[in-house]
């Protein structure tokens, strides 16, 4: 049980910490639509579901705390303009800024997280 906890409390601060530039910049905050989209998406793979209820959702699905929201492209399109889809592979193989190294995921592949990625990436229909 303690395990659990200090598990929770640990992915809930990493959420929260801001590194330089942490912040959204301007005109890029999501709105109330987007915010209920990120609370509500789940990729329709089961597997891939389940990596992502575990590993990505404390902070992608959670508004205000410095992690694009999934489907949010507006966010979304910034990071992969600067790193492109390949760089932010490495950025969750490697963790950047709060997020931990691999996103919390050491048994995900590299197609796991890409097709995490291609998730978060998507907008609403």
């Amino acid at each position: 049980m303690r395990i659990i906890l200090f598990t929770l409390l640990f992915l809930l601060s990493a959420c929260g910490e801001q590194g330089p530039g942490g912040a959204e910049p301007k005109g890029i905050r999501p709105s109330d639509a987007d915010i209920a989209y990120a609370r509500s998406a789940q990729p329709e793979d089961e597997a891939l579901a389940s990596i992502y209820n575990r590993s990505c959702r404390n902070c992608h699905a959670v508004a205000g705390v410095n992690a694009p929201l999934t489907g949010h492209l507006a966010a979304w399109e910034p990071r992969l303009a600067q790193r492109s889809r390949d760089g932010l592979l490495q950025s969750t193989r490697s963790g950047y800024r709060a997020m931990p190294a691999q996103g919390l995921c050491r048994q995900c592949s590299d197609e796991d997280f890409l097709a995490l990625i291609d998730f978060m990436l998507t907008p609403p229909d």
